[in-house]
């Protein structure tokens, strides 16, 4: 955090000054160095008037006659730069002391307000940073937290014990998407970034969960910034956020290969095939993919992996199954009796149904 004048500042607080006052401005810092000037060939060098100021802790006047004996300085008005009661630089104006006394008080007055704001905005930035760290460990939790995390947490009057569930959203643009986040962020939400985004910890009031969401969405697809988003589940407390981020990310990989076009992904409409990343491992000799490799080695034209695929999605009705892939009810029949032959396995049975549709799943997601 700051704590003297820096190069940036310095020369941020010239700049604003000589706007309104039209004579050279040099500031020092607490070594009286001149670190913003005006007169760019003044810098870096030693003014001895700052020296003076620094010393005494009291304004400093320069007249023609003393800048002729002084290394550095020319005549003019140095004051000192306060902030909570120390000194943390100098600024000097150049000029016949006389002439430009009356507003020695305002330019002081002007760089100590420059360095005020400069000082909240780094506490702002700090602030900010250390709220992501706890969202970091919230995420991670590999190790029970410890009592700086609580006390943390307490000091930015984060309530642990709210229910939330954890949002993702990936994007190239982050600083961009943040943007849009911060608009629609409530007192109890908690964000941070990501490598390849942004995660957001909801808070969840009643019914409210599906509805932040969409809304979400709405606002980044107006933002025509690229991105995938995907939600977790709602947890009771902080124990959980961790499980409910991890769903978020399994339901991003999962959703992002099973509907590429989708832009939102939720983790209650992707638990079969999230439990299945999970647990399989992307073993590519997992027993259940046979069915579906025995199906590829036979059907050329995909013809029977598209009728599975149909025959799923309308839940086991024949007549809007056959609608949709726009063939008569006995070709239905057919293929499904084909899909038995080739794997085994009677679509028409539920259970031989479920490991058909595992199966499938199994060649999208590993």
């Amino acid at each position: 955090m700051l704590r003297y004048v820096t190069k940036e500042l310095a020369q941020k607080i010239v700049c604003r000054t000589m706007e309104i006052i039209d004579c050279n401005i040099n500031v020092m810092n607490e070594k009286g160095v001149i670190i913003g000037s005006g007169d760019k060939k003044r810098m870096d060098q030693i003014h001895e008037g700052a020296l003076m100021v620094l010393k005494s802790g009291s304004s400093y006047e320069i007249t023609q006659q003393q800048a002729d004996t002084l290394r550095g300085a020319k005549p003019g008005v140095n004051l000192p730069i306060f902030f909570n009661g120390e000194i943390v630089g100098v600024v000097g104006l150049t000029g016949l002391p006389d002439q430009i006394r009356n507003y020695g008080k305002l330019v002081r007055m002007a760089a100590e307000m420059i360095f005020q704001e400069m000082i909240l905005i780094e506490e702002i930035q700090w602030d900010e940073r250390l709220k992501e760290e706890l969202v970091h460990q919230l995420l991670q939790q590999e190790e029970p937290l410890d009592s700086l995390f609580f006390e943390r947490a307490n000091r930015f009057n984060i309530n642990l014990y709210l229910p939330r569930m954890a949002l993702i959203i990936k994007t190239e643009n982050r600083h961009e998407v943040m943007k849009v986040v911060k608009k629609y962020i409530a007192n109890n939400d908690l964000y941070a970034m990501l490598p390849d985004g942004v995660v957001i910890l909801k808070s969840i009031e009643a019914g409210s969960a599906s509805s932040y969401a969409e809304q979400l969405e709405k606002q980044l697809r107006a933002s025509v910034c690229p991105y995938k988003l995907s939600a977790g589940s709602v947890q009771a407390d902080f124990k959980g956020l961790h499980t409910s981020y991890q769903q978020a990310k399994d339901t991003l990989s999962v959703g992002s290969k099973l509907h590429q076009e989708a832009d939102f992904y939720c983790y209650s409409d992707y638990q079969i095939p999230v439990l299945l990343r999970q647990r399989a491992g992307f073993q590519e000799n997992h027993d259940l993919l046979q069915y579906y490799e025995k199906l590829k080695g036979y059907d050329k034209k995909k013809e029977l992996i598209e009728t599975l695929t149909i025959y799923i999605e309308e839940n086991g009705e024949g007549s809007t199954a056959a609608k949709k892939l726009f063939i008569h009810r006995n070709t239905l029949s057919y293929r499904l009796d084909k899909i038995q032959d080739i794997t085994g396995k009677d679509p028409r049975k539920v259970k031989d149904l479920f490991e058909l549709y595992v199966a499938l799943l199994l060649s999208k997601i590993s």
